[in-house]
Order: C-alpha cells, then structure tokens, then sequence
C-alpha cells in the first residue's frame, strides 16, 4: 500500500510534468526548472557519532565526516497545464544514510480564479504540511541558517503526508485592511511510523530531508536475556512514510497576519496510526501533536520567528522485529516538546545574520520504565549568509547542541555512550543556483 502510494504521487505528478512540457515546451512562464547545489566544509565533535551513520548522536556528520561534504544536490520543476493547474517535483541527490537520487515531494496543486474574496487551493499528492514558519525558501530549505530547528528537521525527517490538501485565504473586513485569514485541513495517508526516529534517537539538529523512498538507520536496539540484562544490539531502521494501517490521518490550521508584518499560526497532525498495526517490517506510531508558530516584524529591522510543538507516541513496547509480541508486550505512551525562538537580520540586501535557540524534552507518561526514555536538551545556532547574487551565495554556520538520554548510559554503555553530550558543528557552505530567480 505504501509502495502504491509513493508510485502513484509521483506518477501523477511526473505525467502533469509531461503534460504541461509536451503542450508548451518553449515558454518560460509555462515550465520552470530550477537547480541548486550546496557544497560545505565541516568540523564535527560528538562523542556519539553522527545518526546518519547509525550512530547515537544529534548531527548529521561527526569527526568521521570532516572535510568537503556534497550536503544537496537538488532540482525543482513546476509545470502549469491550465490557468488554474500546475505540477511540482522535487528531487534531490543524498551521500549519507539512504543514498542515492529520489523524490522528496510531487504534487499537483488547484488554484481555481476566485469569484469572490475566499482564495481557495487543493493540493493532492506528496507534499510538506504548511507547518514551518521557517522552511520557507526553495527545496523546503531555510533561507535563515543552514541547519534546521529541532522541530522542523524532525518535520523533514518524518512527516510527508500523501494525500489531499485543501486550503482557504481571505482578507478580513474592508478593502485595502490589513488583517488575512488562512484556513488548511487535510487527509491522507503514508507516515504511519512517525515518531521512530525521534524516540530512538530523540530529538536532532540539521538539513537532510527524507525522501519517498529513504529508509534511514537508527541507534541499534538492545537485546535482552531472560534478567533483563543488555547481551547485545540489533541494527534497526525506519521507512517514516510508510503506510500501514490503511487507516487515514489528517491535520488542519489556521493563521492571521496583520499587514505582512506578524503572522500567527495554531495547527493540529494527528497520523491515526494504530500502535499494534505491523506491516513491511514497520510498526505503526500513534504521533499527534498541536503547534503555534509566530512571525513578527521587530524594530531596527529584526525579524522573530517561533515555533512551540507539544504532543505525544504511543508505541508497543516488546514489539519484536519479526512482528511479533513478547509475552511483555506493552501500549506506552511518551510526550514530545520542543520550541525555538530566532532573530534574524537582512542587512543591506545581500547579508543576513541568525541567532536561533532551541529547547527540546521527551519523557514517558504511561508505561515502564519511566526513567530511561527521557531525552532532554536545548542548542544554539549561529549563523551568516551572504546572497552574492541569484546563482552564488555562501555563509558559515556554528552549532552547539547540549542534550542528556537516561538509555545512552543504560543500553549503550559498550559503545562507550555517556548520560551527556556537548555537540558542535562548524560549516563553511557555498552554493550554486541554476534557474533561481533573485531574492
């Protein structure tokens, strides 16, 4: 069924592509493509090791990594086939984790000519929620720093819906006012295990986006004997976008802006995953949550950008591998927070400096044990960028994360895994633009 899913989003948007190219290959406003690669060099130190290599730790890259690093090579098209239809597909090229060149969205997207002062729009296919207040640039990058907050890389990491969007924008009162409304809800299917990841691994700091087809490693799982004593750690790996329970989730939101100088936004994900629904080697993650996000406009040209998120997983615990239940098997359930707040400055066009903390918690409310699944931490991010044109830019970015987990000592304590990490990244990024138009 996922398999299904994943072929027909992409199929569909790939033969709109077709279309929309075949009826008028030679006009520019008709079809777009645009391509961007980011090159870096980077300093890593993390006494866990980077995830992407199945290691405990929060970065993309650890010392392993150091040096010159291909952090994306990706390519946008989107098509118009009418006044009121158009086609978009995203594929990027990966060197870590699962590699290789895949789709991370296809979608077609409706957006009728309004008879009235309702603005609507449908979107059908695999897509980002409009979840991110701060992954706004092309590619789903932000154009703030280079590494993402916690919320939104773990936003990238699991949560890519297939599926129906439907969305409304309206300006309230009198012409000409100041103050817009925007209405989104949606159904889909896939993303039945969200929620693996950031249990596994807990909560995690940079740019990688998964793709339709990614599966990605996780921190190995413990094998217990009879006493309950560790004798060793099976290698585990999650497909977040799978579907598995042929049951649909849904999210829905809503924003106010006020002359495009604050936007606030309330929004709920709820993937309806049946906990002991097994399938492909995945089992399902009941993950919902709530979010408020906030953009304003501060004097001396500041810009804030915010996001608070708050929900919970419930899981099986005892669920083997196979699909089976041990005699232990057990529903538990673990609550998930995180927040941001950033500071940001355009100065003079081209050069933008970013301030960003984040604070990040998960701990378990309903099952046992209580004590080992916590994972709590906070970082910084620091970082420049300068737009030297529309096909160069370049910026450097420090990272610091400081974050605990119970397990790393408990389960880990062969790999030599403290209770507390310090990790910091250093990144020298260049990056080349084909097709993309000025800021």
């Amino acid at each position: 069924m996922a398999k299904v899913l994943r072929h027909a989003a992409v199929a569909a948007a790939t033969a709109a592509l077709a279309g929309a190219a075949l009826a008028d290959d030679s006009s520019s406003d008709r079809n777009r493509f645009q391509f961007e690669i980011d090159a870096s060099y980077v300093h890593a130190d993390s006494p866990l090791g980077a995830w992407t290599d199945g290691g405990l730790g929060k970065l993309r890259y650890a010392e392993t990594n150091d040096g010159l690093e291909s952090t994306r090579v990706f390519g946008q098209y989107r098509g118009r086939i009418a006044n009121a239809l158009s086609a978009t597909v995203i594929a990027d090229y990966q060197s870590d984790a699962s590699s290789g060149i895949d789709v991370t969205e296809a979608y077609m997207d409706w957006r009728p000519v309004p008879k009235s002062e309702n603005q609507q729009q449908i979107r059908f296919g695999a897509f980002y929620p409009p979840l991110s207040l701060e992954n706004v640039d092309l590619g789903w990058q932000s154009p703030f720093t280079y590494s993402y907050s916690a919320i939104n890389t773990w936003l990238g990491e699991e949560v890519r819906p297939i599926g129906v969007e439907w969305s409304l924008h309206r300006r309230l009162g009198y012409a000409g006012s100041p103050h817009e409304l925007r209405a989104f809800a949606s159904a889909f299917y896939g993303n039945d295990p969200a929620g693996t990841l950031l249990f596994w691994r807990g909560w995690s700091l940079h740019d990688r986006q998964t793709r339709l087809g990614d599966t990605l490693p996780m921190p190995p799982r413990p094998i217990f004997d009879f006493t309950g004593a560790v004798v060793g750690h099976a290698p585990q790996s999650v497909d977040p976008i799978s579907e598995i329970d042929h049951r649909p989730g849904a999210y829905a939101g809503l924003e106010w802006s006020y002359a495009h100088r604050v936007l606030v936004q309330l929004a709920r994900y709820d993937n309806r995953a049946d906990p002991y629904a097994f399938s492909g080697g995945q089992w399902g993650w009941g993950t919902s949550f709530n979010q408020l996000g906030l953009q304003a406009g501060l004097p001396w040209d500041l810009g804030l950008v915010g996001q608070w998120m708050q929900g919970d997983t419930l899981w099986v615990q005892g669920a083997r591998a196979d699909g089976t239940l041990s005699p232990f098997a057990a529903l538990v359930r673990d609550d998930f927070d995180a927040k941001f707040l950033m500071l940001t400055r355009l100065v003079r066009g081209a050069h933008r400096v970013s301030l960003r903390y984040d604070a990040f918690d998960m701990h378990r409310t309903e099952g046992q044990p209580a004590g080992l699944q916590s994972d709590d931490g906070h970082a910084w991010t620091l970082a420049y960028r300068y737009e030297h044109s529309a096909r160069w830019s370049g910026g450097i970015e420090w990272l610091q994360i400081d974050s605990a987990r119970d397990n790393w000592a408990f389960f880990y304590a062969s790999y030599g895994a403290p209770k507390h990490a310090a990790e910091t990244e250093i990144r020298l990024q260049m990056t080349l633009r084909v097709g993309a138009t000025p800021r």
